[in-house]
Parts: C-alpha cells; structure tokens; sequence
C-alpha cells in the first residue's frame, strides 16, 4: 500500500510542476475557453469527448513537449544541431496535435456559428 501511495505523491508532484509550466499554463487557458463555449453552444455528448480528447492530447503533448526540451538543456547547454533537430522534432508533434485539434474544433463549432448566424 506504501508503494501504491508513494506513486501518487509522485503523480501529484509531476503535476506541480506541469501547472508551473507557462507554455502548459497558456494551453489549459485555452482548453478553458473551449469547455466554457462547448458548454454555452450545448455540445453533444460525442462532441465533448471529441473536445475533450483534443484537450487531452494539447496538454499531454505539451507536458511531454517540456519534457523533452528540458532533458536536452539538462544533458548540454551548447547549441548542437542535434539538440536542435530534437527540439524541432518535439514542436512537429506539438504542431501535429494543434492541427488535430483545430479540425475538431472547427468539426464541431463551425456548424453551431453557421446555425447561430443563419
């Protein structure tokens, strides 16, 4: 049970540190303002789990995003074109996510504005 315990603690430091993270702290804003217009365009149920995967993957790639960009700083502090090609690499991802979520998002809520404008 001690063990089992100590992984919490663990989880609930790592999410400590998540929350001090500004880039993670601007993508949960974000996330905020989605839910609150998901909540006032009176999303289905499919659609908040369609938002709130995208939500998940943002801020789940970003935490691993920091991450990565922190374990490069860590091992080397010189600019090395391979330190760079694995940042980059890193921001691919993030950029890839971003495209997922604004499919979602324009998925799901452009229709609602078309509806709210005609």
């Amino acid at each position: 049970m001690k063990w089992l315990v100590a992984r919490f603690y663990y989880a609930f430091c790592g999410l400590k540190y998540i929350i001090q993270d500004r880039s993670i702290r601007l993508q949960c804003i974000f996330a905020l303002l989605v839910i609150i217009l998901s909540f006032l365009f009176h999303c289905t149920m499919t659609e908040w789990l369609w938002i709130l995967l995208a939500i998940t993957l943002i801020v789940v790639g970003e935490t691993f995003n920091s991450c990565i960009e922190k374990c490069v700083d860590y091992i080397s502090l010189k600019r090395d074109s391979r330190a760079k090609q694995i940042k980059d690499m890193a921001a691919g991802a993030m950029f890839i996510l971003f495209l997922f979520s604004l499919v979602v998002g324009i998925s799901i809520f452009l229709p609602k504005v078309i509806d709210l404008l005609s």
